[in-house]
């Protein structure tokens, strides 16, 4: 069971590290701030960081929360989280060969439903289930309403030369603060979590301003300065939350292949799973992400340095709150849903309909296709085992 687990994994780890490379680079890359190479290296590093740092809060959501796994044999349990992985990676890798970024998080829950759904209606967790989907899919309107907020109230500020340096000041203090809040919260209370979340970003705004303002004291040198530095922070930010929210999504059913369900692997033991992981989807990310960054940076709404901005800034905000609640966030849909906002600021024509209708078009059949691919899966490699058992009785 080893040698499938672990290339199963591996398959799931980098398709979703090629699809979703589209959440962390795309508005940067469609504002023309920073190149696609360029921002693609950045986000492989920072894909493994958050990985290590949060990416244990949604493992054991994923590993425990979703198939009540006290009713299942411990090698149905490892059949059925191999097929959900398998079935997973299957519709990230068509969804990346249509261009349509995806929630990697919706097709793991999914896929692990189609094998509870084999096991028994009564197996899954529904309410679990639902609290997960409400919570994911309420990300679209809240990321947009928030992204639509910022951009009538704040991008401005990012658009004047004069007030640019401290718009884009702040929008770093606060991306930053709210990273490292969510990371320090799972060991330190949170008293002290916000006492040192506070200095760590206030240092990083103070590295930032002198970074900037001593590499050129000309104005419109300064001001492309600061809109690339930026860029290229929150780049690394977001690619943080993407490994934060999605390398448990891989590791979760991977231990209880691993581990079975009565069994807790110790935190050296996840912390390397959760490396492992992270460092396969920074090789999807590199190998296969340019895909579909087109998708959301350039065809779904015409970016610029301010409306990348915001819509970084509104989808961050959404998805590391919920990630360190423990729910399995849908980068996709956050940074979809800024992105829609921002265009909306802009007025309804600002959107490409046909691109949007597209991916919620491929959205809406992901949990009804997983379910299925995961359900049949399971199935025939439940048949298979049994032939094999009985062929063996034989000899």
């Amino acid at each position: 069971m080893l040698a499938p687990s672990l290339i199963i994994a591996t398959f799931l780890a980098w398709s979703a590290g090629s699809n979703n490379a589209a959440n962390l680079v795309a508005a940067a890359v469609g504002a023309k701030v920073i190149r696609l190479k360029n921002a693609l290296l950045i986000a492989t590093v920072f894909e493994v960081v958050g990985s290590v740092l949060l990416g244990w809060c949604v493992t054991s959501t994923l590993s425990a929360g979703i198939v009540s796994v006290d009713s299942v044999s411990s090698r149905a349990l490892s059949t059925g989280m191999l097929s959900a992985m398998f079935a997973a990676g299957i519709w990230i890798l068509a969804a990346s060969l249509l261009r349509v970024p995806i929630s990697v998080n919706e097709t793991v829950v999914a896929g692990i439903v189609g094998f509870g759904l084999s096991v028994g209606l009564g197996s899954v967790q529904w309410w679990r289930v639902a609290f997960i989907y409400v919570s994911r899919f309420l990300m679209v309107p809240l990321s947009g309403l928030l992204a639509f907020t910022l951009k009538k109230l704040f991008a401005r500020k990012l658009e004047n030369p004069r007030t640019l340096p401290a718009a884009s000041s702040l929008s770093l203090l606060a991306i930053s603060f709210l990273v490292a809040f969510s990371a320090l919260a799972r060991v330190l209370d949170y008293g002290v979590s916000l006492l040192v979340a506070l200095v760590l970003s206030g240092t990083l705004l103070l590295m930032f301003n002198a970074y900037v303002s001593g590499k050129s004291e000309n104005s419109p040198e300064r001001v492309a300065l600061c809109e690339k530095t930026l860029s290229v922070i929150i780049v690394g930010l977001m690619a943080l939350s993407h490994g934060a929210s999605n390398a448990g999504v891989v590791v979760g059913p991977l231990m209880n292949v691993l581990f079975g369900a009565s069994e807790t692997p110790d935190k050296g033991t996840t912390l390397t799973l959760l490396l492992i992981s992270g460092s396969l989807m920074s090789l999807g990310i590199i190998s296969w992400g340019r895909r579909v960054v087109g998708t959301l940076g350039e065809e779904l709404v015409t970016l610029s340095y301010p409306t990348a901005i915001v819509s970084y800034l509104s989808a961050s905000t959404t998805v590391m709150i919920l990630a360190q609640l423990g729910v399995p966030a849908a980068t996709t849909m956050a940074v979809t849903g800024s992105i829609v906002g921002v265009g909306l600021a802009e007025g309804y024509s600002a959107i490409n309909n046909r691109i949007l209708r597209k991916i919620l078009a491929l959205w809406l059949v992901t949990t009804p296709v997983c379910i299925m691919l995961s359900y049949a899966l399971f199935n025939v490699a439940t048949y298979l085992t049994q032939v094999g058992v009985y062929l063996s009785s034989l000899q």
